[in-house]
């Protein structure tokens, strides 16, 4: 019996990473919009969303999420619900990558990888400078676990409270910062070790690429389950009050994600 489901667990991603193509990748031109999010717009680089960054609807948003990243159905078009709120036109039903840089929307302060809007991160453009930051909290390590992200994630805050006198930090953008730190991890880490090397985070961020040459594949199935399993992993190794799901229309409708898939 468990040959048959590993088996089937190989075919299934066999199917699902043969369905689209991870090798195109090229970097944003200059009419392309992208978004403040690495795993969007890495996406939109290997031509799985559109490469233009533009007019995203949730059910193309769900399906490719699905796709290139093993994201679920559900938690995906919470995350397009989200986003559409944010839209330009949100009655066209579609948005734009650029849609997302709207602060305090999805995009919050003490980013892993981007200035503060308010100290010249209008733009949202990756700042390697902050990333680099970002990567001193993993103390040397070369595989990274959920210690060192929690670690990471922590410092950004505390960074970003110390130097920025705008800096905002309330229930919706304390979960967005756990929410984000969680899945990338869960993206990049190998399912057997749980830790993530750290040459694919620096690609996959620095570069908005996902490390397919280097060997990396959609093995995780995330969901709202194992976000919250691993966002309830961080606040313990981080000395501040656990995040709550009720921060605002944003924390409300991600909270309602971890819940009805940790009940289904």
């Amino acid at each position: 019996m468990f040959h048959i489901k590993l088996l089937v667990t190989f075919v299934s991603l066999f199917v699902l990473v043969t369905s689209i193509s991870f090798e195109d990748w090229q970097p944003p031109t200059d009419d392309d919009v992208r978004s403040p999010c690495p795993a969007l717009n890495s996406l939109a680089n290997h031509g799985i969303l559109p490469r233009d960054g533009r007019r995203i609807t949730i059910p193309i948003l769900v399906e490719k999420l699905g796709k290139g990243v093993n994201l679920s159905a559900e938690t995906a078009t919470t995350l397009g619900m989200a986003a559409l709120r944010l839209s330009k036109d949100p009655s066209s039903g579609a948005f734009d990558l650029d849609d997302l840089k709207k602060h305090n929307g999805i995009e919050h302060d003490g980013s892993l990888s981007r200035k503060d809007f308010d100290l010249g991160g209008e733009e949202q453009d990756f700042c390697p400078e902050v990333f680099e930051e970002t990567l001193s909290y993993y103390g040397g390590a070369t595989e990274i676990g959920l210690k060192e992200v929690a670690a990471a994630r922590w410092g950004r805050i505390q960074s970003s409270k110390a130097n920025n006198p705008a800096f905002t930090y309330g229930p919706a953008q304390q979960f967005s910062s756990y929410l984000e730190s969680a899945v990338f991890h869960q993206l990049l880490r190998n399912p057997a070790t749980r830790k993530a090397s750290l040459d694919w985070i620096k690609i996959f961020f620095s570069e908005e690429r996902l490390p397919y040459e280097e060997g990396w594949r959609p093995v995780n199935h995330i969901n709202g389950f194992t976000v919250a399993a691993d966002t309830l992993q961080l606040a313990l190794l981080t000395p501040e009050k656990a995040p709550g799901v009720t921060g605002g229309e944003y924390g409300r409708s991600h909270g309602m994600f971890l819940q009805q898939e940790h009940i289904a």
